[in-house]
């Protein structure tokens, strides 16, 4: 029996309202899948037509549509806006970026769907032109006596003095920050990404919600908010952008509620850092301006440096050449200053200076610096930041490869492949995509050859 549907009118006038063709529709689908970190999404003018004659997107796809119409109509569309099976209040709610009613249902759901991005939709999609238009209200101080259920009232004593809740909750932390931290660094996100998340959803809403002093819940929240930046980089390691958005969303709430500017600026900083990565480059402006129109600490000089150097990027990236060089600069003067030990998340050196002024000088047409910056950066980088001193490494080559200098380009690419077996990180395994990509057009030069015979031993994903 044949089966019989029901026209998506619903679908077919946000796509009027769009002013788009169904071509148009899919290409924008199967980009913003390739930033959530869908693989193998690629639909044509045909796949919209189904939906419009009634077909269902399978799996996230119709979260991957609606996000799709959201930025092209500046307003959130939801599932059942657009004519799909599943829509109700909570699939327009998580898809303007609100978290679900607790930190434990936001949680345990970042967690199960960290565990199958692929079976959450809801979660998986990136979509920065929500979150870079609530940039200003996301760095506002938070209403008064507002806690977001993040807690509930304990009885410290007048002094603030710690009195009841888990009295190993910020201490353990903590303690955890830094390991998860080498864990990324060393082999990258993909490695302890799922581990932390779980460990984000089993234990930290008990402890955002135990019965503590006033004191004592700051120190839970701002640790908290530490481990949930981590978990959002790590996804983000990892290419699933979409999760990664929301930890970051969460983690910049729990920044907003104990009133540290600090965790806040270095969230957005990220924030904006991922924006520019996937090709969103006012998204990234907006972020980055938001994270420096923050009051710092005069001490926070390290934080203020990669504040600095972010906003010069993303000024960059949208043609402010004067700003962009004077931010640069101003990151620059910065660094003689920083003081004290390298933070377990957000730390800023010379090798992160010269990655960003690398990146500055090509937005700006500079290729030959570019190259002697990112060399300087390579040079540079601390040896247990493996997973970067391999972004970089693969940067650099691609770059002396458009130069023309495939000897010094192999050369790199080498290096990158050196260190490639050791990460867990789908950021390395697309810049090693792109070395297999890039070189087949030289494959009959003997460099090339010999280096693409080594990437085939090691099995590159092409």
């Amino acid at each position: 029996m044949a089966v019989h549907r029901v026209p998506n009118v619903r679908l077919r006038e946000l796509l009027l309202e769009s002013r788009w063709t169904g071509a148009q529709l899919a290409r924008a689908v199967n980009r913003i899948g390739a930033e959530s970190g869908l693989r193998g999404v690629a639909y044509q003018r045909a796949s919209v037509h189904q939906w419009l004659t009634g077909t269902q997107p399978r799996g996230p796809v119709a979260h991957l549509v609606c996000a799709a119409l959201t930025e092209r109509l500046g307003r959130t569309v939801g599932l059942a806006e657009a004519g799909f099976d599943g829509g109700g209040p909570s699939d327009t709610v998580r898809a303007a970026g609100a978290p679900p009613a607790s930190p434990r249902s936001l949680l345990t759901h970042l967690a199960a769907a960290a565990l199958s991005p692929d079976r959450d939709g809801s979660v998986l999609t990136y979509q920065p032109t929500v979150e870079a238009r609530s940039a200003a209200r996301a760095t506002a101080l938070p209403p008064p006596g507002s806690t977001l259920g993040l807690r509930s009232h304990g009885s410290g004593g007048p002094d603030g003095s710690d009195h009841g809740g888990p009295p190993a909750g910020p201490h353990l932390l903590a303690l955890l920050l830094p390991v998860f931290s080498s864990a990324d660094q060393l082999r990258g996100g993909g490695h302890a990404r799922t581990a932390l998340a779980a460990f984000l959803s089993s234990a930290v809403p008990d402890m955002l919600a135990a019965a503590a002093s006033p004191v004592r819940h700051t120190e839970v929240l701002a640790a908290a908010s530490r481990l949930g930046y981590l978990c959002a980089f790590m996804h983000f390691d990892d290419e699933l952008n979409g999760l990664a958005l929301h930890f970051y969303r969460f983690a910049l709430e729990l920044a907003r509620q104990c009133g540290d500017p600090a965790a806040q600026a270095m969230t957005l900083r990220a924030m904006a850092a991922q924006a520019y990565e996937l090709n969103h480059p006012q998204e990234s402006l907006s972020l980055a301006r938001a994270a420096a129109e923050l009051r710092l600490s005069t001490t926070a000089t390290r934080l203020r440096a990669s504040v600095l150097g972010q906003l010069a990027l993303a000024e960059a990236a949208t043609g402010d050449r004067v700003a962009a060089v004077r931010h640069v600069h101003e990151a620059f003067d910065l660094l003689p200053r920083i003081e004290g030990p390298a933070p377990a998340v957000g730390d800023y050196h010379r090798a992160a200076w010269d990655h960003h002024h690398a990146l500055v000088q090509a937005e700006l047409g500079d290729l030959s610096g570019a190259i002697k910056s990112l060399e300087a950066s390579a040079a540079r980088r601390p040896r247990t930041e493996t997973r970067s001193h391999a972004l970089v490494l693969g940067k650099l080559a691609e770059r002396q490869l458009a130069a023309g200098r495939l000897d010094a380009a192999c050369a790199t690419w080498h290096q990158f492949l050196d260190v490639y077996p050791l990460l867990t990180s789908r950021r390395a395994h697309s810049a090693a995509a792109r070395l297999h990509r890039r070189l087949l057009p030289h494959r009959r030069r003997h460099p090339a050859d010999h280096l693409l015979q080594r990437a085939a031993s090691l099995r590159l994903p092409r």
